[in-house]
């Protein structure tokens, strides 16, 4: 009789499946998935080892945008990690991982908040990557609400101990591109973009493509703020032409297609920005997107079907999740273009709705601290 492999020994393979993941390489981190499948249906039985492959899981199903599979697994060990003697370790990827799965759904303060539930644990975690990954997700998650004082300590913390770890060169990316978007939010607008154009030529030097495509979308969402709306569509067709997995990374592709609409809008390309927001429209629903879905929506209340009420009713979706951000984005482009047509009245509106919206993201702040 075949003996049964030790739990030790999977739990180290676990810990390597989960280094692949950490350093976003899809097809390591998937073709070590097939091993530790294995691996558990060989091993003797330890019901820690068991959580830890569900728990890793869960980040993995992260990693290749399964949203729903990582909630549905989150969700099965939530009493087992919460409510039963677990050692401090599954604990914080728990809630480390909840707070990975509200981020990914745009929920920044119910992240925040899992994220300060992880950090109870973090202290009695020894692998300073952890560490990093804790501060570079934490720094992700303040930007959302645009606190980005905190989101660039944050960053940096991170930064200082990837950069001890060469493997961690996509990591290093990755927190750079972080540093860029505080930067262009403060006004920091040419450092922003030297910082993203640096994480592009270390991508490319590097080999890691989707990686490059991050680079290059940033690039166009900075220059499209910035009124550059040529350089704008070039640096978002650039990602198009890039090889990356458009399949498993959807939530990627869905805003590159939603931001190359709204440039060639911008543009006054109707009918090629209507055929990428009609594609970006396909994939939204595919994927169940529903901020992205009331984003094309607004857009498309603003440019081809200019409709008052439905523009209003689509914000309101916003606000209600507290998307301050996007609010303010959105109600800027919609009333600096009835200032273009003209709609002074309207221009007005959603000009000062674009204002108040700012206004709103450090109440937010606050929020997070009561938590």
């Amino acid at each position: 009789m075949v003996g049964k492999l030790a739990s030790t020994e999977v739990a180290n393979r676990l810990n390597e499946w989960y280094d692949t993941i950490k350093r976003h390489e899809i097809e390591e981190a998937t073709r070590l998935k097939s091993e530790v499948q294995q691996a558990i249906e060989e091993m003797e039985e330890d019901q820690n080892v068991l959580l830890y492959y569900n728990l890793i899981d869960s980040r993995y199903k992260q990693l290749i945008e399964q949203f729903d599979e990582s909630k549905n697994i989150l969700e099965s060990v939530k009493e087992q990690t919460e409510h039963t003697e677990t050692d401090q370790l599954l604990k914080y990827y728990y809630y480390f991982f909840c707070g990975l799965y509200e981020f990914y759904k745009r929920n920044y303060i119910k992240s925040i908040h899992s994220y300060r539930q992880a950090e109870k644990f973090l202290d009695d975690i020894p692998d300073e990557i952890e560490h990093a990954e804790f501060h570079f997700q934490l720094a992700n998650a303040y930007y959302g609400i645009m606190q980005n004082y905190f989101s660039l300590s944050h960053a940096e913390k991170a930064l200082e101990i990837y950069k001890k770890h060469d493997s961690y060169v996509n990591r290093q990316i990755s927190v750079n591109m972080v540093l860029s978007f505080n930067k262009f939010a403060l006004n920091q607008h040419n450092n922003a973009i030297n910082l993203c154009k640096e994480a592009i030529e270390i991508a490319s030097k590097n080999d890691i493509p989707f990686l490059k495509v991050i680079g290059y979308f940033n690039l166009g969402v900075y220059n499209e703020y910035l009124d550059n709306l040529q350089t704008a569509r070039n640096s978002l067709e650039t990602t198009l032409d890039i090889d990356y997995p458009k399949d498993i990374k959807k939530d990627t592709y869905l805003a590159i297609k939603y931001m190359l609409a709204r440039v060639l809008f911008r543009m006054d390309l109707i009918e090629e920005g209507r055929e990428w927001l009609n594609e970006s429209k396909k994939l939204a629903e595919e994927i169940n997107e529903q901020t992205y879905q009331t984003k094309i929506s607004i857009i498309q209340s603003i440019y081809l079907e200019p409709n008052e009420s439905s523009l209003d009713d689509e914000l309101e979706k916003l606000k209600k999740k507290k998307l301050w951000h996007d609010v303010s984005d959105l109600s800027a482009i919609a009333g600096r273009h009835f200032k273009k047509k003209e709609m002074y009245e309207l221009a007005t509106k959603y000009l000062v709705e674009a204002l108040k919206a700012k206004e709103y993201t450090s109440s937010l702040q606050e929020e997070a601290e009561r938590i």
